[in-house]
């Protein structure tokens, strides 16, 4: 088993990936600690999809209104400071 940092993972994530297809385990390191472990996929594995038990509604709702003011104008005043 390998150990590798997140941002070599970062850089690397492809030739890793293929690299765990033939077999490599690796353990994903954030500075000196194992945060994740990446293994070959067991092809035994089952997805099941199931449809909600109590389904939700989708509500999109439009702005009426008129509104007045700049989104850009107060996005830049908001980081300079002054929309505080």
């Amino acid at each position: 088993m390998e150990t590798i940092s997140i941002s070599k993972l970062k850089a690397h994530l492809s030739d890793a990936l293929k690299k765990v297809g033939k077999g490599t385990e690796y353990v994903v390191m954030d500075r000196s600690h194992p945060v994740a472990r990446l293994i070959p996929f067991s092809g035994n594995l089952r997805i099941t999809i199931q449809e909600p038990q109590n389904p939700g509604k989708i509500v999109q709702r439009r702005f009426a209104g008129n509104l007045d003011l700049d989104p850009v104008d107060i996005l830049l005043q908001d980081r300079s400071g002054e929309y505080r």
